[in-house]
């Protein structure tokens, strides 16, 4: 499967959340919770049993704890198991996706000792923040505003890098560049803005969505309505650092025209081949050409090979697919033909990691044959080409082609609420 000895591994810690922002996978439409969830986390013991000492030390490159379901710090041993591994690799690289409005400012002076730019300068934290005080609770709901800057605080002052994710809605629209300043600060990194995705797995991308809690109707949520905000755009960093503010919030407007070339190029957002009656167009999506992170596919890739762990032990190729076997099925349509496909390998119990040894799983034929066989548009059974293959990595729908735009930062499109 793998074209090289060294892995990203994009790790789930904790399928739990304390969160309930709209739109997650962990509700349904109407805010309940859906019930296939494990609602489990990993322990430190868990991960030294399963994870190989001489993976960890030799083949593992990095490591991002931002899971499909929860968040990394719902995971009470998370920064034992983070401190573990850096015991064992001093220079692997540490990341993870966090709403911060979990634990303690002491905890997470814990957790950015082991994050800092001197161990690894890809380290970061990535704080999804979308607003302020007054408003980032409308998405970020049931979150603390004055504890997350207080975790974000404690987390850079101890050494952590620190990234903040915006993305932007109507309601928020007005608070960026008081958001960024603020960043700027208190000693964020990077400052991201972004615009969901999800819209368009609702009825005809209207532009708002309606939030539910247990059945109880709360409010609209609606996409940015200022031009500036209205394009898809994928980490549109307004800073690299304190000495470099490069971009404002008016220099988007050259952002914008950027987005637009690149989207002629690439046929991004062309939905009249995405979609067919509303849904996703299948037969479209099996004629793509596929760059995948993962097993490879028909451009180069990272310049790493990935997997995903889920907080269950499940192992798949990327986060996209790693959550299809586990979503409630009579909320949302799953990714028949993966299902099929780790039917076909031994069901999910054979991809556990708590029950078989990660090297033998990665040998499976998932990962070496079936997978990779129904992205040959020629002679492959496309057919059986999971969904998610042509929604997330292909080529022509999502603008993957490096070999065009040089820069494996457009090769992320996807979900990109940064949710965790």
């Amino acid at each position: 499967m793998f074209n090289g000895d060294k892995f990203q591994v994009h790790w789930e810690p904790s399928d739990k959340c304390n969160s309930r922002c709209p739109m997650c996978p962990r509700f349904t439409d109407d805010g309940f919770e859906v019930s296939t969830l494990s609602n489990t986390e990993w322990t430190l013991e868990q991960f030294k049993a399963a994870w190989p000492v001489k993976f960890i030390r030799e083949n593992l490159k990095k490591i991002l704890a931002c899971g499909n379901f929860g968040d990394p710090c719902a995971c009470r041993e998370f920064v034992d198991i983070y401190e573990y591994v850096r015991e064992i690799n001093p220079s692997i690289g540490l990341a993870c996706n966090t709403n911060g409005s979990l634990r303690t400012p002491e905890w997470w002076a814990r957790l950015g000792a082991v994050m800092t730019e001197k161990q690894n300068p890809g380290n970061y934290c990535t704080f999804s923040v979308d607003g302020l005080e007054d408003t980032n609770h409308l998405y970020r709901r049931r979150t603390n505003f004055k504890k997350i800057m207080e975790n974000a605080q404690a987390f850079i002052d101890a050494g952590g890098i620190a990234h903040w994710d915006f993305i932007v809605f109507e309601y928020n629209q007005h608070q960026v560049e008081e958001a960024r300043n603020l960043a700027i600060k208190m000693g964020f990194k990077n400052f991201n803005i972004k615009r969901t995705t999800r819209w368009q797995n609702y009825e005809n991308d209207q532009g708002s969505y309606k939030v539910f809690e247990n059945g109880k109707y709360l409010y609209d949520l609606k996409q940015p309505s200022e031009e500036s905000f209205k394009h898809d755009f994928e980490n549109s960093t307004l800073f690299q650092n304190q000495d470099k503010q490069s971009v404002t919030v008016d220099g988007l407007k050259n952002l914008l025209k950027i987005q637009k070339k690149f989207s002629k190029l690439k046929g991004r957002n062309n939905k009249d081949n995405r979609y067919a009656n509303g849904k996703w167009n299948e037969i479209e999506l099996n004629k793509l050409s596929i760059a995948c992170r993962s097993c490879g596919g028909s451009r180069p890739h990272h310049p790493y090979n990935e997997i995903y762990i889920a907080a269950n032990g499940f192992v798949s190729p990327c986060c996209f697919l790693g959550s299809e076997p586990f979503h409630n099925k009579k909320q949302r349509t799953v990714d028949s033909n993966y299902i099929k496909i780790v039917d076909i390998d031994g069901g999910t119990k054979a991809f556990n990691i708590h029950e078989h040894n990660l090297f033998d799983i990665l040998n499976k034929d998932l990962f070496t044959t079936l997978i990779p066989n129904t992205w040959d548009n020629e002679n492959g059974n496309t057919s059986m080409r999971p969904m998610k293959c042509g929604q997330c990595c292909g080529v022509e729908w999502n603008g993957l082609d490096f070999g065009e735009l040089g820069d494996k930062k457009n090769s992320y499109i996807g979900d990109d609420d940064g949710d965790k």
